[in-house]
């Protein structure tokens, strides 16, 4: 079987290449989980994985107009970069119809194929449904947010146009959402607000990196004071200010708060950490750099806040990637975490200022030894059940039941 995938993420070099030369101010986590997860497939089939990647860039962030068609082959996947005119109308159209091009350009070979792409990429999935129509080849969405159901803190900072675009498109993915053959969510409860036509779905709350495995995380190299460190979307409504406000209420002896990332809070954060030494806020840092402080730190935080409606449908990716790290976790209990993953975490709660305060002071109180040892626990939950090889076999085995169902096997 061949697997045809289609993101805007690319190979982990061009998308450093693209952050070092200014093309793209994306966050890394949809390019980690898409690269992840295709690696994963990539060991876990006979067959050959290709790319169709769109370049994570606008005309807002580089000057550069036009981007020739590129290829690459990383890792044993084939890497396909349609060409486009870096312009707004121009840049979706472009990849539209360079991806309808690569998958027939695939399809011609008479090779059996599934198509697997990213729902939320409006101009290559639209390209993957049409391709899957025409040419009668099954099509298995991944969705990892469900339109209307976000928490809408980045929305906040577009212009009124941009706003009334980003509700239009919004609506727009809501419908096609339908039109899919399959589906990989990332909690159950995506199923019942998307799947109305009760097509085959599998849930695979996200995947952890088989290669965090070789990495040491050792009590000798933790950072000194501790370091209770948060990396994500720094949102008021992701409980960001919450958590800091509860921190500096503890005013813990032999520990700091670090936090890295953008949002809606980073102006005020900016100012608080100004005033309290104990609390340093770094920005918006590469991924890999991310990793490394992880394994230095006691410590990984994540507070978002669970009252919202769009908790339900969604399961951080940052959670598979603090416990793959070998640091304990602290995080409140998301709706969308599978149980099994509960002893490997603490948990604030109570998501209240004082909730938060109450839980820092149980954990923060731990021995160095104490936090190392649960965190290694944790670090081997992950490595054996939840890694991006592991959880690709689970994907390639419903695919294979998807093939024989559509009678395409």
């Amino acid at each position: 079987m061949n697997i045809i995938y289609l993101s805007s993420s690319c190979s982990d070099e061009k998308f450093s290449e693209l952050r070092e030369k200014g093309y793209t101010r994306k966050l890394p986590q949809a390019q980690k989980y898409h690269l992840l997860l295709r690696e994963g497939i990539a060991q876990s089939i006979d067959g050959t994985v290709t790319s169709i990647s769109a370049f994570p860039v606008n005309r807002q962030w580089t000057k550069r107009w036009k981007f020739p068609r590129e290829t690459e082959t990383v890792n044993g996947i084939d890497y396909v970069y349609p060409a486009f005119i870096n312009a707004n109308l121009f840049r979706q159209r472009n990849r539209n119809r360079g991806a309808k091009k690569e998958i027939k350009r695939i399809y011609r070979q008479g090779e059996e194929c599934v198509i697997i792409c990213d729902v939320l990429n409006h101009s290559i999935a639209d390209a993957a449904r049409a391709c899957g129509k025409k040419y009668g080849i099954p099509v298995l969405g991944i969705v990892t947010d469900v339109p209307g159901y976000t928490s809408g803190a980045r929305a906040k900072t577009l212009s009124p146009i941009n706003r009334m675009i980003a509700k239009f498109v919004s609506k727009t993915k809501s419908k096609n959402l339908q039109k899919y053959d399959a589906y990989l969510f990332l909690t159950e409860e995506m199923n019942n607000v998307v799947n109305f036509n009760n097509r085959p779905y599998i849930v695979i709350e996200g995947h952890s990196d088989a290669k965090m495995l070789n990495v040491d995380n050792s009590l000798e190299n933790k950072s000194e004071p501790k370091v209770a460190m948060y990396a994500g979307g720094i949102h008021k409504e992701f409980g960001i200010e919450r958590m800091v406000n509860a921190f500096l209420k503890g005013d813990f002896d032999g520990w700091e708060l670090h936090i890295y990332g953008d949002g809606n809070y980073q102006n005020d954060l900016t100012k608080v950490a100004a005033e309290n030494p104990k609390v340093k806020y770094f920005g918006s840092q590469p991924n890999k750099l991310v990793v490394e402080k992880q394994l230095e730190a006691s410590l990984l935080l994540n507070p978002r806040l669970t009252n919202a409606e769009y908790v339900k449908y969604s399961f951080p990716s940052k959670t598979m990637e603090c416990m793959a790290s070998g640091t304990p976790l602290l995080t409140t209990k998301l709706p969308g975490m599978p149980k099994d993953y509960y002893e490997y975490v603490y948990f604030f709660e109570d998501e209240s200022e004082d909730g938060m305060l109450e839980a820092f002071k149980t954990v923060l109180s731990k021995s160095s030894d104490e936090l190392y040892v649960f965190g290694k626990n944790a670090k081997a939950f992950v490595m054996n059940e939840k890694t991006n090889v592991k959880q690709a076999e689970k994907l390639m085995n419903f695919v294979c039941g998807l093939n024989k169902e559509t009678g395409n096997d």
